[in-house]
């Protein structure tokens, strides 16, 4: 094996691609298909992000002839220092230190080194039309996911069923957000982590790097303002639109839907709201009325206080119009979330509503005392024998 110590250190003065090559072949003539030693495809190298590569640049002790016995499997980090420190702090890193080696690894998501294709190439495991089935590999599997407690046990098939899955394999959009888009991609970091870029405090800037004019809008809104000032019952965007399965807005089931999501922090809003001629309509299932971000926007929601505001008294009337054209100052009168038992919001509607209910009950009260002693005045007459009193015939 003399020679073969010999050729690598004369390779050393040669240029990297030649010299690479010539590695690759000198390797072959033990690792090809007929050689003593385990068989390495060549051509795979071919389309490879490492194709400029020689092989001792992954195999260091290979440079050894003859080769030890069992050398150490290549180091990725060896070359990609910054994304194997980034991945050393990921959730995946973490776990193979814990000794989980069913976590991801680099392999895992880049295929066999020896196959591994630049990011933008199409036939890319991480290209953004192929990652999604990557990630599913894993994150779709629901035994794996009860073997290491993963929270979302079929994420695969929930993003697949979404506005940005149907988006990537529908209409093959590059732009549509992927798995990386969301959790990053060397640095992913559980949910609960302040660094997580799905942190409850962190999604609004998230979703916001594609989605940047509503985060604008979002972040001068009532919502916004309060979970910037680290109110964890202010809503962001996965409340209202969840993570994995974001629908369409244009869906009649997803209209209808939201005005109950509404409803888990404006509990009372939506109790007054459903007494309305609105509410009740919706309640029927048809969405051609208005709903909450009908009135009070979406991602712009302002305080009734606030100039700005959809619902201000001074911006009503342009509010009403945009279902009601010929509305005017007596039609803004209305109020959409009415309530009889709030005496002080409206106390005509107050006094009404127990003006109607006493007499209801008065009403109810008297014929069922006028039943009742007609009743026992009836029985009375049928025990003695007697016909049961009737009122007088009129007159023909």
């Amino acid at each position: 094996m003399w020679f073969a110590a010999l050729l690598l250190a004369l390779l050393a003065g040669v240029p990297a691609p030649a010299r690479a090559q010539a590695d690759k072949e000198f390797c072959s003539g033990c690792h090809g298909t007929d050689g003593p030693g385990p068989p390495v495809e060549l051509r795979s190298f071919e389309p490879s992000a490492h194709a400029r590569l020689g092989c001792v640049t992954c195999h260091k002790q290979a440079e050894e002839v003859p080769h030890p016995e069992r050398m150490a499997r290549p180091a990725c980090g060896g070359c990609h220092r910054a994304q194997a420190k980034e991945y050393l702090t990921s959730v995946h890193g973490v776990a193979r230190v814990r000794g989980e080696q069913e976590a991801a690894g680099c392999t895992d998501c880049h295929d066999l080194p020896h196959r591994i294709r630049r990011v933008r190439d199409p036939d890319s495991w991480v290209y953004p039309l192929n990652l999604p089935r990557t990630c599913g590999r894993c994150h779709g599997d629901p035994e794996l996911a009860k073997r290491h407690g993963i929270p979302v046990a079929n994420a695969y098939q929930l993003y697949m069923d979404s506005i940005h899955g149907k988006a990537i394999t529908g209409s093959g959009l590059l732009v549509a957000a992927t798995c990386s888009s969301c959790h990053g991609s060397h640095a992913i970091r559980p949910r609960l982590d302040p660094a997580s870029r799905v942190h409850r405090a962190n999604v609004p800037a998230t979703c916001g790097s594609c989605h940047a004019g509503l985060l604008a809008a979002y972040r001068n809104s009532i919502h916004g303002r309060e979970a910037a000032a680290g109110n964890p019952l202010a809503p962001i965007c996965i409340d209202c639109h969840t993570a994995h399965e974001i629908r369409r807005v244009e869906a009649e089931a997803w209209k209808l839907e939201i005005v109950k999501e509404c409803g888990t922090c404006h509990a009372e809003s939506l109790r007054t709201y459903r007494d309305t001629f609105h509410g009740q309509v919706t309640a029927l299932g048809f969405a051609r009325v208005a709903r909450c971000s009908d009135c009070h926007g979406a991602h712009d929601i302002l305080p009734a206080r606030d100039a700005r505001s959809r619902v201000n008294r001074a911006n009503l009337l342009a509010t009403c119009r945009r279902c009601h054209p010929a509305a005017n100052a007596n039609f803004v009168k209305y109020d959409p979330h009415a309530d009889p038992e709030n005496r002080s919001r409206n106390p005509l509607l107050y006094y009404a509503a127990r003006f109607m209910t006493w007499l209801l009950v008065g009403v109810f009260a008297f014929f069922g005392v006028h039943t009742t002693l007609w009743g026992a005045r009836a029985l009375a007459a049928k025990r003695r024998g007697k016909a049961p009193p009737s009122e007088p015939e009129e007159p023909a």
